[in-house]
């Protein structure tokens, strides 16, 4: 029912907006967060993330052994291709990320977080024989990136390998991630989500360990930690359901929201008011335009 529901292009638009919606409410709740816990070094923010993940894939992992009513399990033949999945799409990728915005700007994480929607449309045809590149895809996603420059217009002079190098490289990663889990989740979307989110979660807990990490212990901590746990459960679930369903470069190119939504939900809980510079709402325009047509139909060949 619900499969069928995302087959259609509309809804699948909408889904994926959703997504970002949820993914764009993480990054001011991370915030403050941080604020309410005191966290400020990278070991911490690791601690962090990967309570977040593991308690992520438990949620997706209770859930379907209620929905299904079995113990979720990955075929044999798939184990590999999920371990690869988490390793990539969750753990190296978030480990890479978390360490290069602590050596960068919030400006220039912005610009490469949306341009990880070109990577995606640039490389699918790659890896994926009924996806091809065309002139209106990339039209859109340098439309869409145009939109991300002008709200992010400071110096983006200077570039360091640990910093933007860092965030450059988990972006790729994030895009190798979800092709992975394009190829490896039909027909086990649920199980592979909570296996990946797990394992990737596990991975980055065990570093952030061994780099002398906490997390401290309260009320709060825990309320913010399983919202945060809920959101990322929700979203890649619906994101590889959505991945497995379509192309994946019509999917990804919707990544370019996430600093959009991001920038509307620091509006909404922490105050942030940038999101009514007129140079913000031109931002979302370009951005819609681009995503529009990047999933542009192509004309059917003749004969």
């Amino acid at each position: 029912m619900i499969q069928n529901l995302l087959k259609r292009k509309w809804v699948a638009m909408l889904a994926a907006v959703l997504c970002t919606v949820l993914w764009g409410s993480a990054y001011p709740v991370i915030k403050y967060g941080y604020q309410v816990m005191a966290i400020t070094s990278v070991a911490d923010k690791l601690m962090f993330a990967g309570v977040r993940f593991v308690l992520a894939g438990l949620m997706v992992f209770v859930f379907t052994w209620c929905k299904n009513r079995r113990v979720p399990v990955i075929p044999r033949d798939r184990i590999g291709g999920v371990l690869l999945y988490g390793f990539l799409q969750t753990g190296l990728m978030y480990i890479l990320n978390y360490i290069g915005v602590a050596n960068t700007t919030a400006t220039k994480t912005s610009i490469i977080t949306a341009a990880s929607a070109f990577f995606a449309v640039l490389f699918a045809p790659l890896f994926f024989k009924d996806e091809h590149l065309t002139v209106w895809k990339v039209v859109g996603v340098l439309i869409g990136m145009t939109g991300i420059f002008l709200v992010n217009n400071t110096a983006l002079d200077g570039f360091s390998f640990m910093g933007e190098g860092l965030v450059l490289i988990s972006m790729l990663l994030n895009t190798a991630g979800s092709f992975v889990g394009k190829r490896v989740s039909k027909g086990i979307v649920y199980e592979s989500t909570a296996y990946q989110l797990g394992l990737g979660g596990s991975l980055i807990l065990v570093i952030a360990l061994i780099m002398g990490g906490r997390f401290p212990l309260t009320w709060q901590s825990v309320g913010i930690v399983l919202f945060l746990a809920f959101v990322s459960a929700a979203a890649f679930t619906l994101w590889t359901a959505l991945l497995v369903l379509h192309e994946a470069g019509q999917i990804l190119v919707f990544n370019m929201l996430i600093p959009v939504t991001g920038a509307l939900w620091s509006y909404v809980i922490l105050g942030e008011d940038r999101v009514f510079e007129p140079l913000y709402m031109v931002s979302i325009l370009l951005t819609a335009v681009g995503i529009i047509l990047v999933n542009r139909p192509e004309k059917s060949k003749q004969g």
